[in-house]
């Protein structure tokens, strides 16, 4: 009772750096727009302190990357998540430090190509490291392509592809900045980044591991779309994202594509206003510019907001809440759910993403098996309606199939481990039954001991060839 308690509220405190991370985005976006407008003189090194406690707030880096089905299994953060955030925080610094220097018009700053180089750092790792994703998920010569590896390799392929266009629009971006290439207008730069943000799309509004998050019979009716669970009285409830994430077109997917409006109508305006087609465009305040952003963000931190205040009234009122206060909360997931996946789009950590993968690591890490029913006793299992009880079954019948799949991957291991200490290393055919002297490995058959001169493993000169059984 007391971990579930703890759990409850790691949870809460979970909701509360949501909305610590969204309020300190939302911030830092408009100090900037302060800034270009010329509405505020703080220094650039006040407007870029919410970007890096923003960072600090994410500082765990996990990407929202699908992890790969076994034998394919890792169990730590992509490379590109690992160098993510001292890459940025250090184009951050060299960009605050430019921007402060040319506004106190000091005659050394930084050249701008020096601080683009920690950003083309961070593309071109995201890019190779994708690259490897897709060349370790493919199937070996003898395996056929199935459905699954599609799914799991593509992804990563999209990431592969963004990443060569944004790649190619930072470095035309930096270019057109320093003078050096004038004939490239505004629009052409939008062109590549709108071609690199439609991968990226894909990606963010849709991708989950069908190996994990398919299920076996129905979907779940949008009627019951908000249930949740109350440790201490056994009421059994879960989420909205236990439901609409395992159907095939849910509410945050179809709210992941209305969050992509507001950041190309940004986009637009603001090359709208660069390049000044049409000319009255050079007139659009810079705030105008930034409103669909402010919208975006607004509309997360709401949600999250939303979202700390229902845990903490279901964890405070120990399950007796109002039906009127469960109606009210509905029509606000109902409102706002679409901001859970669609926030994605405001960065690519997952501060806000309920991952199953990665869930699935910290419940086993934790501990094995199965908790059918989460533990309640007889009499409120028999009270359960019919539709939680399937449910239950298809959960269990999900978490079956996934240990067969373990434990079939397991005993082939220790059978291939079992080999490799009978089988001889050389012929791989033979059984081991010779150990070789004076370095007493026993790695060789009689016929491959006879035709070596020199150990394989250490190289020293074989001197005598010693006959072994196993009994």
């Amino acid at each position: 009772m007391h971990r579930q308690r703890a759990m409850s509220w790691r949870k809460v405190g979970k909701a509360a750096q949501e909305l610590a991370a969204h309020a300190l985005l939302f911030c830092y976006t408009f100090l900037l727009a302060l800034k270009i407008d010329g509405g505020t003189s703080y220094s650039w090194w006040i407007i870029f302190v919410p970007l890096w406690l923003f960072h600090a707030v994410v500082a765990r880096g996990r990407f929202s990357l699908p992890a790969p089905s076994l034998p394919h299994d890792r169990h730590w953060a992509p490379c590109h998540a690992i160098v993510a955030i001292p890459l940025l925080i250090a184009f951050e610094l060299l960009l605050c430090i430019f921007l402060h220097n040319k506004s106190v018009n000091a005659e050394n700053y930084i050249n701008l190509k020096v601080v683009f180089l920690p950003l083309l750092a961070f593309e071109i790792t995201i890019l190779v490291d994708n690259f490897r994703m897709c060349r370790a998920l493919m199937p070996g010569d003898e395996e056929s392509m199935s459905d699954e590896a599609i799914w799991e390799t593509l992804p990563h392929f999209w990431v592969a592809i963004s990443m060569v266009f944004l790649i190619a629009a930072s470095i035309f971006t930096l270019l057109k900045l320093c003078g050096d290439v004038e004939a490239l207008g505004w629009w052409d730069l939008f062109i590549n980044f709108g071609i690199a943000e439609c991968f990226t799309f894909l990606v963010s509004s849709k991708w989950y591991n069908l190996m994990i998050h398919r299920r076996p019979h129905g979907e779940a009716s949008s009627s019951t779309a908000i249930r949740y669970r109350d440790w201490n009285s056994g009421l059994l409830l879960s989420s909205i994202e236990d439901h609409d994430q395992d159907r095939l077109c849910s509410l945050q997917d179809i709210g992941g594509h209305i969050m992509k409006i507001p950041i190309v109508v940004f986009q637009v305006l603001l090359c709208m206003r660069l390049e000044g087609t049409p000319p009255s465009a050079r007139h659009i305040p810079i705030l105008a510019v930034f409103l669909p952003l402010f919208l975006l963000q607004g509309a997360a931190i709401l949600y999250s907001f939303s979202r700390l205040v229902e845990k903490l009234v279901f964890l405070l009122h120990n399950g007796t809440i109002d039906s009127r206060y469960l109606r009210i909360s509905s029509n606000v997931h109902n409102f706002f759910a679409f901001v859970h996946r669609g926030s994605r789009l405001l960065g690519w950590w997952s501060i806000d993403e309920g991952s199953r993968e990665e869930q699935a690591h910290l419940f086993h890490a934790e501990e094995t098996g199965y908790n059918t029913f989460c533990g309640y006793p007889p009499e409120v299992v028999k009270k359960m309606a019919k539709k939680d009880l399937a449910e239950e079954v298809w959960r269990l019948q999900a978490a079956l199939g996934e240990q067969v799949e373990i434990t079939k991957y397991s005993q082939q291991e220790y059978e291939r481990l079992q080999n490799e200490k009978v089988i001889c290393r050389i012929c791989s055919e033979a059984e081991i039954c010779m150990v070789l002297l004076p370095c007493r490995h026993r790695i060789l058959c009689k016929s491959c001991s006879e035709k070596s001169k020199k150990c394989p493993i250490c190289r020293v000169q074989i001197e005598e060839r010693m006959p072994v059984y196993d009994v």
